[in-house]
């Protein structure tokens, strides 16, 4: 199995998600209200969590989540899980972003669960979202993997080829960027591949060093989850290319069921 739950997962309903969370954010705006806004977010954790229980509902903090594939192995903790079905991630920053969001849904889809929430603990007033998914497991196996464009001359690029289309049969689609990124870094970590410093040169002069993702001697690749303005994206990472010693590069990238990876040159 891909992935696995410390605990034993009981996925809720929207209705009772929003039953459950009127009690959870009772809690929440009395922290508030009498702890500040100034501690750390490790005590607002365990103070949500401790109150929530005297009033009976049940918490696992720490929930961990542990995704696989062959001998890789990534781990994810849940702040909190309430009744087994409701997902909670506290944060205390100075303002929810997109990337806070995107952590929740990848937990969410992890772990097969609907609906969760963000608070945020450090604004004046409270801060938060409700994150949702109607994607199972199933739903995210329903990809599209498009190499049209992908140039294979070497045993290195069928390799890649063949390992990027595994992790996404294993774990499907949807995830977090970065974690199909550390797996082909694990899988393609040896004298000649990895993650590496290399030379960015203008004029012939070496101006600094840049970590990149090497696959061999002439090829780098690049993983991104972009929707918008793709023509752009592809000149900028020709530009990079042309700085390095290297003269091609595979790129992937993930919009939502659509994985395209092509060469660029």
């Amino acid at each position: 199995m891909p992935v696995e739950c410390g605990v034993e997962i009981d996925p809720i309903g929207q209705e009772r998600f929003h039953a459950l969370d009127k009690d959870v954010m009772r809690q929440v705006f009395n922290i508030h209200n009498s702890m500040g806004r100034f501690c750390d977010e490790r005590i607002y954790q365990e103070e949500l969590a401790r109150r929530c229980r005297a009033g009976g509902l049940s918490v696992e903090r720490e929930v961990p989540l542990r995704v696989t594939h062959l001998d890789f192995s990534k781990s994810y903790y849940i702040d909190m899980l309430v009744e087994r079905g409701g997902l909670y991630e506290l944060k205390a920053v100075a303002g929810l972003d997109a990337s806070h969001e995107r952590q929740a849904i990848n937990y969410l889809l992890l772990a097969g669960l609907r609906h969760g929430k963000l608070v945020n603990m450090r604004p004046s007033s409270v801060e938060y979202r409700f994150v949702s998914t109607t994607l199972s497991h199933q739903d995210r196996l329903k990809f599209n993997l498009v190499t049209g464009e992908f140039n294979e001359k070497a045993e290195a690029d069928r390799r890649f080829r063949e390992t990027l289309g595994s992790l996404f049969d294993d774990w499907g689609a949807f995830l977090d960027a970065n974690l199909y990124r550390k797996a082909l870094l694990h899988f393609f970590d040896s004298s000649e591949s990895g993650l590496r410093s290399v030379n960015i040169v203008v004029n012939g002069l070496v101006v600094g060093t840049q970590e990149m993702c090497v696959l061999d001697n002439e090829t780098i690749w690049h993983l991104s989850a972009v929707r918008k303005h793709l023509g752009s994206y592809e000149t900028h990472l020709l530009r990079l290319l042309h700085h390095t010693a290297f003269n091609r590069m595979h790129w992937v990238n993930l919009d939502q069921r659509n994985i395209t990876l092509r060469t660029l040159k």
